[in-house]
């Protein structure tokens, strides 16, 4: 059977989230939007135009462990007494998400926000920002949470899901794919509009993972799939997926190319070249800019074009020379 597409509201840029239901053999639900009262409202109503509630969902499978995709499960598990289902390497997330929120947020404070030369004024409206977030969020009770592994398969609507890591936008996500049927749940992989390559903490004594790079390897993997139908997190679903690829990956390399010719041009700083390239937002909402425009970087910083130095805690970019 087709998932059946909940669309619920969220506070964020992004717009609305998708939630998606199969309602045989069990009422299932993958992904749940956020915790919040229209968010609830518009799960219930879209549950009872298929003749069910909240109390009738048996399973609530997580794509990944985003606030806008996992925000109702600890409300709906406790309501009907069903599993929470998310990869066993973002579990730790759903358990504790004000820890694990609040160390990015550290991380963000201590390390990334100075190292992209953040003044203290736009940082602290950054911080105060994730703060909010984790203050939020409703952990789900690790009993009722399950995991299931990389190259897993999931029972979805009566069907055998295979269960693909597709990291970039998000480190732990996850998408599921059926062969037979050519469908895929694409959570924030492939959606209308390039996903964001969040800047992520890295392990203790370990490298920051480059996540525009992995989202491009992630994207290879995607175009090799044969599918006729993805179901986004956001956004309607759709058919044609390697030419939305394609546009998105043509997209990213000309945003590239201006960024190393606004380096070319003297600016040198993450702040200064995000300044330039996001001028046209308010300085509330160039915090996604940041982490695309830190995507560019490493793409550039991959292939050779730039080298980067630390200069009084802060990153310098400079042209590579011939």
């Amino acid at each position: 059977m087709k998932p059946i597409r909940i669309e619920l509201p969220t506070e964020f840029d992004v717009g609305s989230v998708n939630s998606y239901l199969f309602t045989e053999p069990e009422p299932i639900l993958v992904d749940c939007g956020v915790e919040s009262p229209e968010s609830w409202a518009a799960l219930q109503a879209g549950l009872a135009q298929q003749g069910l509630t909240p109390e009738d969902i048996q399973r609530i499978i997580i794509t990944h462990p985003h606030v806008d995709h996992f925000g109702l499960a600890a409300r709906i598990a406790d309501l009907s007494g069903g599993q929470v289902w998310i990869a066993d390497l973002g579990a730790k997330w759903l358990i504790d998400p004000k820890k694990y929120f609040g160390l990015r947020a550290d991380y963000y404070r201590e390390q990334f926000l100075i190292q992209a030369g953040i003044p203290d004024e736009m940082a602290q409206m950054i911080l105060t920002y994730f703060a909010q977030i984790a203050i939020d969020i409703s952990p789900v009770p690790a009993e009722y949470l399950q995991t299931f592994r990389i190259g897993d398969s999931l029972a979805l609507g009566g069907a055998s899901w295979q269960v693909l890591h597709m990291p970039g936008h998000a480190s732990h996500q996850t998408c599921f794919y059926q062969p037979e049927s050519r469908q895929f749940l694409s959570a924030d992989m492939l959606l209308p509009k390039t996903p964001t390559p969040i800047v992520e903490r890295p392990s203790v004594n370990q490298p920051r993972q480059p996540s525009l790079p992995i989202f491009m390897e992630s994207l290879t993997r995607c175009e090799a799939l044969d599918i006729d139908t993805v179901y986004p997190g956001h956004g309607e679903p759709f058919q044609n997926h390697r030419q939305l690829i394609q546009k998105q990956r043509d997209r990213i390399h000309k945003r590239k190319a201006e960024t190393l010719a606004l380096i070319q041009q003297g600016y040198h700083t993450a702040y200064a070249l995000v300044n330039q390239m996001y001028a046209h937002y308010p300085a509330t909402f160039r915090f996604a800019g940041l982490w695309m425009l830190i995507g560019y970087l490493d793409l550039l910083l991959a292939e050779g074009e730039i080298n980067v130095e630390t200069v009084d805690g802060v990153w310098h970019f400079e042209v590579k020379e011939d």
